[in-house]
């Protein structure tokens, strides 16, 4: 999609290209690239104590672009849950939920909705949008809540600008309220009950977002990589979902950097 900035026409190359050199100037990703640590530069930042301070109670999609706060990111709100995940979810957080959201060019949605044969696809439904409404507003029934469709123009980017995915054990990071953190996936299900064998696919999948031609891409290299940040309670829960993403992210070698920090009221002192 071009924009217009300044009286002229900016492409979507062009974009991305401010985009990718902003981020370099991120405070935590320059601090990673420097060789810093990031329990350091987390702590440093403005809002860290915040970003725990209440439940989280609004399912989005993982997707980046989308934060309106309280966010529970899980890749296309739920859509590529197993029916067996999905139903324990479901009898878990039945009434706890405030809001489920879904939203336009969702790229869970279309690797979805791809993967349909033509008997598979619901009446009605003729585009990858429809179908994640369409499941978006099922599960969102199926939970006592509300559902809500989110058009380009209420999300945070109109391309993928992420340079990390946060794979949250806490059930509590709300990264909206905390200052300096750079464009991120969010992936919440660690932290509500989600198997480590669903959340490999899920990080697979979205570091293919991100590494492919709807993110970065390319200019993600081992000099300058795609950061998955595990937020953890403790150092144990740091180090098991670390291997998770570890395991997960096998095939996509040096192009990926494997963090981690712990929740400043659980932190373990060295």
């Amino acid at each position: 999609m071009n924009t217009i900035e300044n009286g002229h026409e900016v492409t979507v190359h062009e974009n991305l290209n401010l985009g990718w050199d902003k981020s370099r100037q991120n405070k935590v990703i320059a601090h990673l690239l420097e060789g810093g640590d990031l329990q350091e530069v987390m702590e440093s930042l403005s809002g860290f104590s915040e970003s725990f301070a209440h439940a989280l109670d609004t399912i989005d999609c993982s997707d980046g672009r989308v934060l309106d706060g309280r966010k529970i990111g899980i890749a296309g709100s739920g859509l590529l849950l197993s029916s067996e995940e999905r139903a324990k979810f479901i009898e878990t957080y039945k009434g706890k939920i405030r809001e489920l959201t879904t939203h336009r060019d969702c790229g869970a949605a279309g690797i979805a909705f791809k993967s349909l044969s033509v008997e598979d696809i619901p009446a009605g439904v003729s585009t990858a949008d429809e179908y994640g409404t369409y499941l978006g507003q099922k599960m969102a029934e199926e939970l006592g809540t509300t559902h809500r469709f989110l058009e380009m123009d209420e999300m945070a980017n109109s391309y993928h600008n992420e340079v990390g995915i946060v794979v949250d054990q806490t059930g509590r990071f709300d990264s909206t309220n905390l200052a300096d953190f750079p464009a991120h996936f969010v992936c919440s299900g660690a932290g509500f009950g989600l198997s480590p064998e669903y959340m490999k696919s899920e990080i697979k999948t979205l570091a293919g977002i991100a590494l492919g031609d709807h993110g970065f891409g390319k200019r993600f290299d081992s000099a300058n990589p795609l950061y998955l940040i595990v937020v953890a309670n403790n150092h144990s829960e740091l180090l098991r979902w670390e291997e998770v993403a570890k395991e997960a992210l096998a095939d996509f070698g040096d192009r990926i950097a494997i963090k981690g920090f712990i929740r400043p009221d659980t932190a373990e002192k060295n």
